[in-house]
């Protein structure tokens, strides 16, 4: 997609502060994504140096007028320090899907921050684009990124990937309709 401003990606929520990463947030990235307790559900971690050129690559990105790979950093709105990144990563345009994500410092996790933050960046996707279908791919081995993903109302994919062990992956998603129609409502 075309014509994605950079500001489509500024939100605040109740309890949250979303906005592009940029070049302060690289303690930030680099702390989740080097973090084995964070990623252990995820990928292997990163290595320092990794996680660097990672983080400057996608810096470089975030203002592309592309839906695809948009960072955003979580900052809490009372004290506006960072608890976690969100965003967009695979983008099908022909199918008008999108992958979103998101990773908590640990002291963020568990008080809702996620949920809060997911709700708000995929209303925006569904106000702001064609997109009809936002998907998320987690690990069938955490429970808790399940219950996340079923408040929000994600349900199983008929292209899920079934396998054994911490990397098999489930892949859920959520329809424009009826869900974005039920969160303006109410």
């Amino acid at each position: 997609m075309s014509g994605v401003a950079g500001t489509t990606f500024e939100l605040e929520t109740e309890r949250l502060q979303l906005r592009l990463l940029e070049a302060g947030d690289e303690t930030l990235f680099c702390g989740l994504y080097t973090d084995p307790e964070t990623m252990r559900f995820i990928a292997p971690p990163l290595s320092a140096a990794q996680a660097i050129s990672s983080f400057r690559k996608i810096v470089v990105r975030q203002y592309e007028p592309s839906l695809e790979g948009r960072f955003l950093a979580v900052l809490e709105r009372a004290t506006r320090q960072p608890v976690g990144i969100c965003g967009t990563s695979q983008h099908d345009v022909d199918a008008l899907r999108l992958e979103v994500g998101i990773l908590l410092r640990l002291e963020a996790r568990g008080r809702g921050l996620a949920h809060e933050a997911l709700m708000a960046l995929m209303k925006r996707i569904f106000a702001m684009s064609p997109i009809e279908e936002i998907c998320v791919r987690f690990s069938a081995e955490c429970p808790a990124v399940e219950r996340l993903n079923i408040r929000i109302g994600f349900t199983p994919c008929a292209d899920e990937v079934p396998g054994e062990g911490l990397m098999s992956k489930r892949v859920w998603s959520v329809h424009r309709s009826p869900w974005y129609v039920d969160q303006t409502v109410n």
